[in-house]
Order: C-alpha cells, then sequence, then structure tokens
C-alpha cells in the first residue's frame, strides 16, 4: 500500500467508511506507524509544553498494543491483531497531527477568562478527543464482529483504564 492510498484508507477510517479488514497485515508496516505514533506524541507534547521521557512514550506504547491484544485474546480474534493495530495506530497518528495545532492554542490561550476563540479550540479538541473513541469502537467492532453499541462502550472504558494505567505505570512528568 503506498503513502497515498495509505492516507485515503485512514481518512476513510475516520469517516466510519473503512476498516481494518481493508489494512494490510504487515509487520513492517505496523513498524513504521508506530515510529510515526511516537514522532507524533513528541512533538504534541513539546508543543503543549510537557515534559517527556523516552521510557514513558514507549511503555505507553507497549501497554496500548497490549491492551489491543488482550481485547482480541478475549474475544477470540487474536488472529486480527495486525490488522486491528495497522488500523488503530495509523488513525493515532493522523488524529495526533490534526490535534497539534488547536491543543497548542488551547495551552496558549489558558486563562482565568477565556475569550471565545479559546472556548472554540477547548470544543473542537474535545470533539476530536471523542471522535477518536467514536472511530477506536468503530474499528473494535469490525475486529471483533460486535454491535457498535457495546464497541462504544468497550471503546470508551478501555480509554479510561488505559489512561489511568498509563498514568500511574508511565507518567509524564
Amino acid at each position: 500500500m503506498g503513502l497515498i492510498a495509505l492516507l485515503r484508507w485512514t481518512v476513510s477510517v475516520l469517516q466510519l467508511r473503512g476498516s481494518p479488514a481493508d489494512a494490510p497485515p504487515s509487520t513492517v508496516l505496523l513498524l513504521q506507524l508506530l515510529l510515526l505514533d511516537l514522532v507524533s506524541s513528541v512533538i504534541y507534547l513539546q508543543a503543549i509544553g510537557t515534559d517527556y521521557t523516552a521510557f514513558a512514550l514507549v511503555g505507553r506504547l507497549g501497554l496500548r498494543l497490549g491492551t489491543i491484544y488482550l481485547v482480541l485474546r478475549v474475544f477470540g480474534q487474536s488472529q486480527r491483531f495486525l490488522q486491528t493495530s495497522v488500523t488503530l495506530y495509523a488513525v493515532s497518528a493522523l488524529l495526533t497531527f490534526v490535534m497539534l495545532p488547536i491543543a497548542s492554542g488551547v495551552v496558549r490561550s489558558e486563562s482565568e477568562n477565556p475569550d471565545l476563540s479559546a472556548q472554540f479550540l477547548q470544543l473542537g479538541f474535545l470533539i476530536l478527543l471523542l471522535w477518536s473513541i467514536v472511530v477506536d469502537a468503530h474499528v473494535f467492532r469490525h475486529s471483533l464482529g460486535i454491535r457498535i453499541w457495546y464497541a462504544l462502550g468497550l471503546s470508551l472504558g478501555l480509554f479510561m483504564v488505559y489512561n489511568e494505567i498509563a498514568a500511574r505505570m508511565f507518567p509524564l512528568p
């Protein structure tokens, strides 16, 4: 899959049209996307002024991969790990780059009385965060063969549990 085809497919997943079944089951592509996710995370954290360590970022990456595998294993779909991971990391990297200017604007406009533009940035950030949960649910729905409502609950639960575990095991200083 070429770069343009990968980008088009990722956008189609973000629009809830594409599915993980359309992802190439490529370990090389997964490794490239993991590296892209790390780079996008570093850029994002620098833009919002948060300190980080390589250990924390790599630990969070491993935790998410482990979480994806565990969920697929529980549902008896571990053979879909590669395509599901490729899909989730492609979407994650693209959404991180989309969120970058919004989050940077939110951080720069923090004050006691935020103006209307700052409130729109905060709303945009929240909408993108919620949309990422919906997209993850869409991916899990296809990967696990479950209904969207169950997938939404699973996605939201995984989001909350993952963030809590990641904050305790791999804190960002």
